[in-house]
């Protein structure tokens, strides 16, 4: 019998369902990555630069059962990550070729990745009762803090890898203003690494953090004063209220991952010019993708992580609020810059050092 579908394939069921097969064994093999972060073998099994050890061995430089790592070395191994010697009895160990991926502190930001899948897995029913036309609208924040602390490492690592050494020199003067003295502002702030690397590297300048969570706030400020920080100032408030005073007072405006986040990123954009001042510049990270999802599909190897997280916890976060316009992770090049342009903003769009997102470097709209 002809299918009913004209599309030329040369994939077979059996093709797929091994597709998908190594789909579900990726999925397993996260939760025990993210597992080895939280105990602290990846930190033990790459401190020892490919020596190896028994599990009686590891177990006790990690301070943990024997039994439990045990078993927890034995999917290690049946994932090809660790490997194991023939020896009596077995021995295990990380080659050293992968220690510079899987360092827990200096590694590459794919283990840490891993690790939110199962932090992600813990409101997958939360969710599912989003879907029903009679279920509530989204998610609150603090359903995510296992996954926002995951994250939050992820984010970090990228702001002290690249933040002044790369990111800063792609905005036209901005370090020679930064040096000299100006106010800069950080939308969606989390707990200040950006705020008070920025404070400590230009101490003529004034950087403010905003977030809604008091937690992420204190988090800031507590870092802050214990560098000894006194231009780093932080605000708890939401995004599309700022402060009436702040009218044209900053220099420089940073949003990184969550302007797609904010239920009403029109409102908060609005703000941003409000606050921004005739020469300002705003920079904004966000994904690269396109508004048409068939657009997409060519670097679906790239995406497929953000559409997840996209549905597990941008759309949710953003609906929890009435009239929210639910834009998600990938709500496209082509919508952001059609937003900007309504909310009053030029944009230019490029590259972003050390990692896949794009980079939306705004100015006001000349009249």
């Amino acid at each position: 019998m002809e299918s009913k579908n004209k599309e030329a394939t040369k994939e077979s069921s059996e093709d797929f369902e091994a597709y998908l097969q190594n789909a579900v064994h990726g999925g397993y093999v996260c939760m025990a990555i993210g597992i080895g972060l939280d105990t602290g073998l990846w930190q033990v099994l790459c401190d020892l630069d490919g020596r190896p050890k028994t599990a009686r061995e590891i177990a006790d430089r990690a301070g943990l059962k024997e039994r439990y790592v045990r078993e927890w070395l034995g999917t290690m191994v049946m994932a090809k990550i660790v490997n194991i010697k023939e020896d009596q009895p077995e021995t295990y160990y990380i080659p050293e070729h992968r220690i510079p991926v899987l360092h827990p502190r200096r590694g590459k930001t794919v283990t840490l990745y891993a690790k939110t899948v199962s932090t992600l897995s813990g409101v997958s029913k939360d969710v599912v009762e989003r879907f029903k036309k009679d279920g509530p609208n989204g998610i609150a924040f603090h359903r995510y803090s296992d996954y926002e602390a995951s994250l939050a490492e992820v984010r970090r690592r990228w702001l002290d890898d690249y933040l002044i050494q790369e990111f800063i020199p792609t905005v036209v003067g901005l370090q020679e203003q930064l040096e000299s003295g100006i106010n800069v502002l950080d939308l969606g702030c989390e707990n200040g690494v950006f705020v008070n690397i920025l404070a400590q590297t230009f101490p003529n300048s004034r950087i403010y953090g905003v977030d809604i969570s008091q937690d992420y706030i204190n988090a800031g400020e507590k870092s802050a004063q214990q560098k000894g920080l006194k231009n780093a100032f932080y605000t708890c408030c939401d995004a599309a209220q700022l402060d009436a005073a702040w009218s044209n007072q900053f220099h420089y405006v940073f949003i990184s991952d969550s302007l797609h986040d904010f239920a009403y990123a029109d409102k908060v954009l609005e703000e941003i010019h409000r606050v921004m001042n005739a020469d300002g510049q705003l920079s904004i990270i966000d994904t690269y993708s396109h508004t048409k999802l068939s657009k997409n599909q060519a670097q679906a190897d790239k995406l497929l992580v953000r559409y997840v997280s996209s549905l597990m916890y941008c759309l949710p976060l953003s609906l929890n609020y009435e009239g929210s316009l639910g834009l998600g992770a990938n709500w496209g090049i082509e919508a952001a810059v059609k937003l900007l342009e309504d909310c009053g903003f030029e944009s230019k769009m490029q590259s972003t050092p050390g990692r896949s997102g794009l980079h939306f470097l705004c100015t006001k709209k000349t009249l």
